[in-house]
């Protein structure tokens, strides 16, 4: 089975931060992972960018260990910044999907504990 595991950064970060990520992920994990900065009109003042995505794929049962190694390389990286990002870890299983966060509250938040449809783990402040 597989899964695909994404990393989103959102906030200003500088023009070489997200590739510093990614090579912390890749070498915690020891899988390749993609890296692609959004274009949502949003970049920063001094060129930087301000929301990117990190995406890897699962095989196997080497999920849960791939997710913890993802999250020390990701607290490593977010430990070296004086205003760290918001960083948010998510795991696809095939078939599923996430509804992009729309205020409504339907399946999003901290209290859906439990639901297997929202897989999404907020890493922050």
């Amino acid at each position: 089975m597989t899964a695909t595991i994404t990393v989103r950064v959102e906030g200003p970060v500088g023009l070489d931060e997200p590739e510093e990520l990614r090579a912390d992920l890749a070498r915690e994990t020891v899988l390749p992972w993609r890296l692609e900065e959004l274009d949502e009109d949003r970049d920063t003042l001094d060129g930087g960018t301000a929301a990117a995505l990190l995406t890897a794929v699962l095989t196997s049962a080497t999920g849960a260990v791939v997710q913890a190694a993802a999250q020390r390389a990701i607290d490593a990286w977010r430990g070296r910044r004086l205003d760290p990002p918001p960083v948010t870890v998510v795991v696809l299983r095939p078939g599923e999907t996430i509804a992009p966060p729309d205020g409504t509250g339907a399946g999003a938040g901290a209290g859906d504990e439990g639901e297997g449809d929202r897989p999404a783990l907020p890493e922050g402040s």
